[in-house]
């Protein structure tokens, strides 16, 4: 029992270093992957901390509760886990119906289809090569990858929730509004309305609690199939729901996310605002990465989400995913490398 004690200890003193690390990594900047991988490993010693506990106690009801509770959670993941390809294609199903047939809307397919795949395969080639060195190579390379893989998914999942439960002080001077692709090259799609809406609900709930206005940065350039530039599109749309036109700004030379910040950054320090007493605002799914090139071209601010159709959010999020993993392309590339070559000596 002296040495559960030892270990239980250890693990209270490990839980309050997680616990501590993670609250300053997401007070010095939240959007990062780092918080995500800081908040999975608080949370795996916060489980072995009360293990250890409920060993160390050693109460038979305080087990059965422990374990019965562990059973609780553990289920659904697995039965989630084991029909992950299948809820994929589901998804898959209903973007085709729903949206346009671009390969960007066909992520859960593909990944949907790899699930069902990759093992049927591997099962085949041990069928018929039994110990063979390489079917055994291969197949810890892709176990080793699908690991990887699986720790980078969580770990952005982790990150995206700290987006969602974010509380807003109502002091704003602005809010850079992210444009995205024009309705029949002039009209504003559904999914720009909504990022358009929700800056627009802040800035009267601000209005009513503060009576402080604030200004709407309209940031989108004109596309090759576009009419007009979007932001232009953007505050035509924001005046026919009210908002003034004198508080409206525009931005109409940006091209991406990147471009958007940098440009509506210019606007800001024209005005003689505060890089830190703004926000931003698009879809929820698109927060955490649009706030890192926020950050990176020195906006200090946080990011409004509108909220995206259910069936369309596991596609949008594999998306932003894929798109910050080749942020870091060389790192990944780096560690992938290191993979390929456990698998051929380890």
């Amino acid at each position: 029992m002296q040495g559960v004690y030892s270990i239980t200890i250890i693990l209270l003193v490990a839980s309050v270093l997680a616990t501590g690390g993670s609250w300053y990594l997401i007070q010095k900047n939240r959007y990062r992957l780092l918080c995500g991988i800081a908040l999975n490993l608080t949370l795996i010693t916060y489980i072995l901390t009360v293990a250890a506990v409920v060993v160390q106690v050693n109460q038979g009801w305080l087990r059965t509760f422990f374990v019965v509770g562990a059973f609780l959670v553990l289920i659904p993941i697995f039965l989630l886990v084991l029909s992950s390809s299948y809820l994929f294609l589901w998804n898959a199903y209903l973007v085709w119906r729903r949206e346009s047939h671009s390969f960007g809307n066909t992520l859960t397919l593909w990944l949907g289809v790899l699930l069902l795949v990759v093992p049927a395969v591997f099962r085949l080639l041990n069928r018929f090569w039994a110990e063979n060195y390489w079917v055994m190579v291969v197949e810890k390379l892709a176990n080793s990858f699908q690991l990887y893989l699986l720790f980078w998914v969580l770990s952005f999942l982790s990150s995206y929730l700290l987006t969602k439960i974010i509380r807003y002080r109502y002091d704003r001077e602005y809010i850079i509004v992210l444009g995205a692709g024009l309705l029949h090259g002039d009209q504003v799609s559904p999914l720009l309305a909504s990022r358009i809406q929700v800056a627009v609900d802040f800035r009267q709930r601000q209005l009513n609690k503060t009576q402080k206005p604030l200004k709407l940065i309209m940031s989108g350039g004109q596309g090759g199939d576009e009419k007009l530039p979007e932001a232009v599109a953007m505050k035509a749309y924001a005046e026919k729901i009210g908002i003034p036109a004198d508080a409206i700004l525009v931005e109409d030379q940006s091209k991406n996310t990147y471009q958007n910040m940098a440009f509506s950054k210019k606007i800001v320090l024209k005005h003689g605002w505060s890089l830190k007493q703004g926000l931003f605002a698009t879809n929820d799914y698109h927060v955490f990465r649009a706030a890192g090139f926020a950050r990176f071209v020195g906006l200090e601010i946080d990011g409004l989400g509108a909220k995206t159709s259910r069936y369309f959010l596991p596609n949008a999020l594999i998306r932003e995913y894929v798109a910050i993993l080749l942020q870091h392309k060389v790192f990944h590339a780096i560690l992938a490398l290191v993979l390929v070559v456990n698998s051929f000596f380890v």
